[in-house]
């Protein structure tokens, strides 16, 4: 087998559900090579192993299975993650959300930060690295979510703390300036909606609230908020579309000033910034 018949067999066997340059990109990440190398090196012949992993990463594609999973690798603010079905794949939204805290403070900022929900630790190690004098921790309730978050942090040399918190029922010992989630919001009712390679493969625990109501986590994390953010601390969620105005509603209840809500890139309510009132 060639790289050239390679190629081919994926697109054949992928043009259902993805395009001949998404096939050609899935090829490259699972030998390891580029897109050009494939192209001007097409009579190249794969070697026994080669074949094997093409083959059985092919079948991996067929049946759903996201590509993150099958080369155990994820890309995130610039940065290379690793991931397996214990966390969620990170999505590009979030790097939106990564990014509005960035630019909302100095790069010198010393404070501490904390992400709730933390998974595969993308989240709060982009922050160190952006902001690198911040205090940076991450909380998840899985204990596979945290030894794959920590593995993260070796392999991008970034120095934040995890530990292993359920944050429904724990409370908060530390102080904080920031907060920044991207909790469960997707109730049981919703999942009949979802695309199939994610109820099939992402882990249900870090996608969906135990009832029907999806603002659940934010009102936990918010309520912690009054006691665990330093005054004027800051908040900010990834939110579920469909409940900008009711998490919105909800902070202003709780008595959270300076509620911001912003657009993702496809113009959808996806992050909330909301101010702690003294």
């Amino acid at each position: 087998m060639t790289y050239r018949n390679a190629a081919e067999i994926f697109r054949q066997e992928l043009q259902a559900t993805y395009t001949e340059d998404e096939s050609l990109i899935f090829l490259s990440m699972i030998l390891d090579t580029s897109r050009v190398d494939l192209l001007t090196r097409a009579q190249t012949e794969l070697a026994q192993a080669e074949k094997e992993k093409v083959m059985e990463s092919l079948e991996r594609l067929i049946a759903g299975e996201p590509i993150q999973y099958i080369t155990g690798e994820a890309y995130f603010f610039g940065h290379t993650f690793h991931v397996n079905t214990s966390v969620l794949i990170p999505r590009p939204e979030t790097e939106e959300l990564v990014d509005w805290v960035i630019k909302s403070v100095d790069k010198s900022f010393k404070g501490r930060i904390l992400d709730i929900g933390t998974g595969s630790g993308c989240i709060p190690i982009s922050l160190k690295l952006a902001i690198p004098d911040a205090s940076i921790n991450g909380v998840d309730i899985s204990a596979d979510a945290i030894e794959v978050a920590r593995k993260n942090a070796d392999l991008n040399r970034a120095e934040v703390n995890f530990s292993l918190v359920d944050i429904l029922r724990d409370e908060l010992a530390e102080r904080y300036d920031i907060f920044i989630s991207n909790p469960p919001y997707i109730t049981k009712v919703e999942q009949k909606e979802m695309a199939a390679h994610v109820l099939e493969h992402e882990p249900h625990l870090a996608l969906f609230v135990k009832g029907n109501d999806p603002l659940e986590f934010y009102r936990a994390i918010a309520e912690k908020g009054r006691d665990a953010l330093s005054d004027e601390g800051v908040l900010f969620f990834e939110i579920n579309e469909l409940y900008g105005s009711e998490t919105t509603k909800m902070l202003r209840d709780m008595g959270y000033k300076s509620i911001e809500l912003r657009k993702d890139m496809q113009g959808k309510d996806r992050m909330i910034r909301a101010v702690k009132a003294h």
